[in-house]
């Protein structure tokens, strides 16, 4: 009797975040990626590396809610409006193929935003080479072919499930010796081994942003009490002024991002890895259930991530905020362009552009 009462608190839960949940994800998160767009458009940010980063993870994180979980929900809740016919395995092949490639531009590209802003702070006189939109463009090019070669297998291995046969739309097939070793134990060491390398470039990197916000407060201060006492050129004192706030906003800001790109990410690859080894055939139901709450729950963390970053950038940066009201027309738009205060601001700090983002 116990079994079959959590049975049912399992399978109604389950069927609540598979009704309810990809609806809100799917409006919020196309409306605020789009919000998104439009305030790194803008006069301010148009010029800044990384505000084209994260105007490309916005875009492809739009397609992706628009296309994959829209579909996914459909087939979830509604199976017999997905076409199911003899081509319909090439719609599987788009889906997974596009899934997980989406899923790995969005962490490439918190790595190179990371990274480049790391580089910037340890070879400050290059920075104004490196941190460059064209430079931006190259790399997101980069990125995606990357992705790209990483997940091609899902091209070739990709089919569609019968109508019932199973709550998701798309699965791997192994009708073969090799292709069965490559999901099982090849597959998840590649995928596994590019999160870990990805996210330790992450976290090296906003260890290395931290501890120069930390030295460079000590000078900051220090110069401060020494142009209290002298005569000091008006902007570059409001720049000091201006310089420790803003710094911390960005390491927020970074450890944030970074933190929930992990949190999101991880618990999916760790329960493919799993599930890619042992699967229930004849386990008790309660398995089965907690199985599938596991794989919605994990699955979702992943939409989640592709939702969050309007709401993470404008809680971190108040230039941020500035720009998202012009945008809405709640604010006349006031702000200089991005080359007048980088100008200004190169007198203290040649690391400026990499980090207008959050001021």
């Amino acid at each position: 009797m116990s079994e079959l009462t959590e049975k049912s608190i399992l399978c109604r839960i389950t069927d609540g975040l598979d009704l309810y949940f990809p609806p809100f994800l799917i409006v919020s998160g196309v409306v605020c990626n789009v919000l998104v767009v439009l305030v790194m458009r803008s006069a301010y940010f148009r010029s800044l590396s990384t505000s084209f980063y994260m105007m490309a993870n916005a875009v492809v994180d739009t397609f992706s809610l628009i296309s994959l979980l829209t579909v996914d929900w459909l087939n979830v809740n509604y199976p017999s409006t997905i076409y199911r016919g003899p081509d319909s395995h090439y719609m599987c092949k788009f889906f997974h193929f596009f899934g997980w490639v989406s899923s790995d531009v969005g962490v490439l590209l918190t790595m190179a935003m990371t990274l480049e802003r790391g580089l910037a702070i340890t070879f400050p006189l290059q920075s104004s080479s490196w941190c460059t939109t064209k430079r931006a463009k190259r790399v997101t090019v980069l990125v995606f072919i990357f992705a790209s070669i990483k997940d091609v297998n899902f091209l070739f291995t990709s089919d569609t499930y019968a109508l019932y046969e199973s709550d998701r739309l798309c699965y791997v097939y192994l009708d073969s010796a090799n292709l069965e070793i490559f999901w099982k134990f090849v597959w998840p060491w590649i995928h596994n081994v590019f999160l870990i390398v990805s996210f330790v470039a992450i976290i090296i990197s906003n260890i290395i942003i931290i501890r120069h916000i930390k030295m460079s407060d000590k000078i900051r201060k220090a110069q401060h009490q020494l142009s209290a006492s002298s005569a000091t050129d008006c902007v570059t004192k409001a720049a000091r002024l201006r310089q420790g706030s803003r710094k911390r906003q960005v390491a927020t800001m970074l450890l944030v991002d970074s933190f929930t790109v992990i949190v999101c990410t991880l618990p999916f690859s760790i329960f493919t890895t799993i599930d890619s080894n042992v699967v229930i055939l004849d386990g008790s139901s309660v398995e089965r259930d907690w199985k599938r709450f596991i794989s919605s729950m994990s699955f979702y963390l992943l939409y989640v991530n592709r939702c969050v970053n309007f709401y993470l950038y404008s809680w971190s940066g108040t230039r941020f905020r500035e720009a998202l009201l012009v945008v809405i027309g709640c604010k006349k738009n006031e702000q200089k362009t991005p080359r007048v205060a980088t100008i200004s601001y190169a007198k203290v700090n040649s690391v400026h552009t990499c980090y207008s983002i959050a001021e």
